[in-house]
C-alpha cells in the first residue's frame, strides 16, 4: 500500500475500520501522525505558558492524547468538497485543532479550573473557604452546575471562549477562524455564535442568582 499518496480522509477511513483490518489501520495511523504531528505540536506550544500548566498537562502529552482521540473518532471526520490540497489540509488541521481544544477544555473542566478562568471571573468565582461547611456548595461548584445546565452548544461556546479570553482586555472577541469553526460545527453564523455566547452567560448568571449569589456578584 502506498499510503503516503492517500488523502487525509482516505487515511481516516482506513483508521475507522481498525476492527476489520488492524494492520492497515495502524499503517494509516503512522502516516497520518507523521503528516500532522509537527503542526499540532507547534500549535499547542503557544499555550505552554498559560492553559497547559493550568490544566496540568504538557504539550507533548496533549499531542499524544489528541491523536489517540482523533483515531478513536476517525469515523466522525467529514470530507469537504475542497479540490485544492491546501484547503483540504486546512480542513483536517482545523478538525485536529478542535479535538485538541475539546480535550483541553475537558481537562480544565474536570479540574474545575474552567470555572475560575478570567472569562468566567465575571460571575465572581472564589476559592473554597477552609471554614466553609462541606454541605454548602462553593461558588466553583455552582458555576460547574450552571455550565452543566446549559445546552451542549452553549457549553461548547463558553468553554472555547474561555480558552481565548485575554485578561485585561475590555472587549474580548473570539478569533475569526475560531468563531467560523464554531459556526460551521453548529451549522449557524458567526453572528449567532456571539448571540449564543451572550445568552449562555445570561443563563449562567441567572442560575447563580437563583442559587443565592446576589446580582452584584454576577455582573
Amino acid at each position: 500500500m502506498h499510503l503516503e499518496t492517500e488523502s487525509d480522509s482516505q487515511l481516516l477511513a482506513r483508521i475507522s475500520l481498525q476492527a476489520a483490518d488492524p494492520k492497515a489501520a495502524r499503517a494509516a495511523q503512522a502516516v497520518f501522525y507523521s503528516r500532522h504531528v509537527r503542526f499540532l505540536y507547534g500549535l499547542l506550544l503557544r499555550r505552554k505558558t498559560d492553559l497547559l500548566p493550568l490544566a496540568g498537562i504538557s504539550a507533548e502529552d496533549l499531542v499524544q492524547e489528541t491523536f489517540h482521540r482523533a483515531f478513536e473518532r476517525a469515523h466522525t471526520f467529514r470530507e469537504g468538497d475542497e479540490l485544492e490540497s491546501e484547503r483540504a489540509l486546512a480542513r483536517t488541521r482545523a478538525w485536529l485543532s478542535r479535538v485538541a481544544t475539546n480535550l483541553l477544555a475537558d481537562q480544565l473542566h474536570r479540574l474545575r479550573e474552567i470555572s475560575a478562568t478570567p472569562y468566567l471571573e465575571r460571575v465572581s468565582c472564589e476559592a473554597i473557604d477552609e471554614q466553609e461547611p462541606t454541605s454548602r456548595p462553593s461558588r466553583v461548584d455552582l458555576v460547574a452546575q450552571g455550565l452543566e445546565a446549559l445546552s451542549e452548544r452553549e457549553q461548547d461556546v463558553l468553554r472555547v471562549s474561555a480558552l481565548y479570553f485575554k485578561a485585561g482586555e475590555e472587549h474580548n472577541r473570539l478569533p475569526n477562524a475560531v468563531s467560523a469553526d464554531l459556526a460551521q460545527r453548529w451549522q449557524t453564523t458567526n453572528e449567532n455564535i456571539r448571540a449564543v455566547r451572550a445568552r449562555a452567560m445570561k443563563k449562567l448568571k441567572a442560575f447563580l442568582s437563583a442559587k443565592g449569589l446576589g446580582t452584584e456578584e454576577v455582573s
